[in-house]
């Protein structure tokens, strides 16, 4: 995975998380769903550590759309794991958060945790 040290918290490769949304979803769109998987595992990096910088919340979005390419695998493992790994962080406010903590217990379920 591609890190510049040089990036300011929140940015990767020298662009503001926020920018790859078209990006994440037009490799998404041509079936580049690995590619789409790093890149995103790459955005999760910068909104984690844009949040700690500034003392907010992270963006929702790169770990639910993470979490949709492990649902559509079956790999409830790796679903489980980013959505944990979000309830484990601040949350941005609105619908999102509660959302996300409430399809990691249906993940739980479909990996056949009762929890």
């Amino acid at each position: 995975m591609w890190h510049n040290p040089k990036d300011k918290p929140g940015y990767y490769k020298g662009k503001h998380y926020s920018t790859y949304v078209n990006e994440v979803e037009s490799l998404k769109k041509n079936g580049a769903i690995e590619e789409a998987e790093r890149l995103l595992l790459e955005l999760v990096n910068a909104t984690e550590a844009e949040a700690k910088a500034n003392k907010s919340g992270v963006a929702p979005w790169y770990y639910e759309e993470l979490a949709k390419i492990y649902r559509k695998r079956k790999d409830y493992k790796k679903e489980i794991a980013i959505l944990e790994r979000y309830a484990n962080q601040t949350h941005a406010p609105g619908v999102k958060p509660a959302q996300l903590l409430e399809r990691l217990g249906k993940a739980r379920k479909l990996l056949g945790f009762d929890s």
